[in-house]
């Protein structure tokens, strides 16, 4: 079926959740087209982690339903509809990101940064303006809220700043959560990205998996041999993950 902002971008589903497919390009171009048509934009990258995070979370699940742009982020996604014929590559969230920021500084659109520890923040804000040339970060802050007063007042002052594209690294699901409850806050039209970890990439404070990993879609592999605490997550949402693709693809089959 067809995305219902850009027509030229298609949509399928995994597991009731959409994934729109498209180039790059394609993709950022369908984002340009909201922005100038005056719409708040919310960009999910869909892994299977967060999708069974949202089956378990109804509420979480219908705000991923409800993004205007769902990526197809995870490896497993790109695994699961590659079972029913559909092939794409997978788009990486911080490769993304990274083409929307190209596309900020080239074109003098501002952006914002919110999440991670302080100095990874400021670490952060620091390596993109040497990356990209002209950038225009108009309002920077980290993720660490002593109050929900306090979270509502960096959530205006960053509305207030009038930024373009906000890049929110708070992890899943307090980045989206964040984007659904202050994004209507904001004046300009703004693209709102879910980045989890990338401010710490692009701080330079640890690095992404070696280009053959990510080659082979096996960036989640380096990830878990690297920081062993993600093992049990992945324990716990790959195989039903898996399951669940199974068994609805079976279904559907004797259909």
């Amino acid at each position: 079926m067809r995305s219902s902002y850009n027509e030229a971008m298609q949509t399928h589903v995994v597991l009731d959740y959409p994934v729109h497919v498209d180039s790059s390009e394609g993709l950022i171009a369908s984002l340009d087209k909201g922005l100038q048509a005056g719409r708040h934009q919310h960009v999910v990258t869909l892994n299977p982690e967060m999708l069974m995070f949202g089956e378990q979370d109804k509420t979480f699940g219908a705000l991923l339903k409800s993004a205007d742009l769902v990526l197809p982020d995870g490896a497993g996604i790109v695994w699961a509809l590659k079972r029913r014929g559909i092939h794409l590559k997978r788009v990486p969230g911080i490769e993304f990101s990274q083409a929307l920021l190209a596309k900020a500084a080239r074109e003098g659109l501002p952006v914002a940064l919110l999440g991670a520890q302080p100095d990874v923040n400021e670490a952060a804000v620091k390596n993109l303006k040497q990356t990209y040339p002209g950038l225009t970060i108009v309002y920077a802050h980290h993720g660490f809220f002593a109050s929900a007063e306090e979270r509502a007042q960096i959530a205006q002052a960053c509305a207030d700043a009038r930024p373009n594209y906000v890049f929110v690294a708070l992890g899943v699901p307090h980045q989206e959560r964040w984007i659904q409850e202050f994004k209507a806050i904001f004046q300009e039209p703004t693209v709102f990205v879910g980045v989890g970890g990338s401010f710490d990439i692009w701080s330079g404070l640890k690095q992404r998996a070696h280009p053959l990993f990510l080659k082979w879609h096996l960036e989640w592999l380096y990830r878990i041999t690297s920081e062993p605490f993600r093992i049990k997550r992945v324990y716990k949402t790959l195989p039903t993950f898996a399951l669940k693709v199974l068994f609805q693809d079976s279904r559907s089959a004797s259909s």
